[in-house]
């Protein structure tokens, strides 16, 4: 039976499909004065069949001006949210490309994934990567330091690997509690290394000490994806439709959200303790982690929503219905929901 907290507060906007492949689908203003609007930015096809790659990996540079989007076609997407256009297609891959991220100066772009090849580039010089580092398996996901001084792997195996970002040296190797690794994540202060797979434990290293600090059960299936909170809690979101709040320095007290209907894919930490989260029922829902309470979603998508990312009042989505959507707020204090007095007006999200 659907809950009623689905139907108490909802996001909806309503975003159009233009015809050009080089520049936003569309950008219309969510109702009820909320200040948010949807972009849609529509993948481009690089091949003769035309079809249009499915969306895994979304990189959004602090200051917002570019997003990187990366998926199964094996290029590196570069769109200028200001332009409104594509400014580049890299092709330095030879595979499916499953991550993205920016620097936290935005001065790097890290790409990886199925080719075993993790590239770092310097923003602005887009001939050639500056670091390549070749693996012995397949890349998932990475992660910047909050310095920016250090960049973390984990992928197909066991091994997590840390790199020096302005040499490409690798300067410290750790032994993840699986061989199939998806989630990645530093704390704020960057003291703090998480990761979690198929197995569904998290694993936290203290970077100081290069010692384990905590290691706890999760999930019962592999975990998608990990973000640390601002005061240093773990949100972790699993195959087995669970989104779980752990204190590292007290596992067993750890919460749990609702059931969600969907395998769970992607993650984002909001502002006021609030998280967004992706997945295979093709809605963003919004939770508040004070409360434990869902208090909307962003409905648009047509497929799975496979990433996520939060920064300074945007919120980025990718998809495998070959799009990627950028939610934006005048407001970067709080999350936009629907009042329940809203609700009798109907609105509702379409795609042409």
């Amino acid at each position: 039976m659907i809950q009623r907290r689905h139907f108490i507060s909802s996001i909806a906007a309503f975003c159009a499909t233009s015809a050009s492949l080089s520049k936003l689908a569309s950008a219309t203003t969510v109702s009820g004065g909320l200040n948010w609007h949807c972009d849609v930015i529509e993948t481009v096809a690089h091949n003769k069949s035309l079809r249009h790659p499915v969306v895994t990996g979304v990189g959004l540079q602090p200051n917002g001006s570019l997003l990187a989007i990366v998926g199964d076609d094996h290029y590196v997407g570069l769109f200028d949210t200001k332009q409104g256009r594509y400014i580049h297609h890299l092709n330095g891959h030879t595979d499916w490309v499953r991550t993205s991220k920016f620097s936290p100066d935005g001065s790097q772009l890290a790409t990886a994934g199925n080719d075993r090849e993790l590239l770092i580039w310097n923003v602005g010089q887009w001939a050639n990567p500056v670091i390549t580092q070749r693996h012995p398996e397949a890349i998932i996901n990475c992660a910047y330091s909050h310095d920016g001084r250090h960049l973390a792997t984990v992928g197909f195996e066991s091994t997590l690997r840390v790199y020096e970002t302005q040499t490409g040296s690798l300067i410290q190797k750790f032994n993840c509690p699986c061989p199939d690794n998806h989630a990645i994540a530093y704390s704020g202060d960057s003291k703090f290394l998480a990761a979690g797979g198929r197995c569904g434990t998290v694993r936290v290293w203290d970077m100081t000490t290069a010692k384990v600090a905590a290691q706890f059960k999760a999930h019962k299936k592999r975990i998608r994806s990990i973000e640390f909170t601002p005061d240093g809690k773990i949100v972790s979101a699993s195959d087995d439709r669970i989104v779980q709040v752990t204190d590292p320095s007290n596992p067993k007290m750890a919460k749990s959200l609702p059931r969600h209907a969907s395998k769970l894919y992607s993650t984002a930490v909001l502002p006021n303790n609030m998280v967004a989260i992706g997945g295979s029922d093709n809605l963003i829902h919004v939770w508040d982690l004070n409360s434990l309470e869902e208090v909307g979603f962003l409905k648009g998508h047509t497929g799975t929503v496979s990433c996520l990312q939060y920064s300074t009042g945007k919120l980025v989505s990718g998809s495998f219905d070959t799009r990627v959507r950028l939610w934006r707020t005048e407001s970067h204090t709080s999350v936009p929901v629907l009042q329940q007095s809203q609700l009798k007006n109907g609105w509702s999200t379409r795609i042409n």
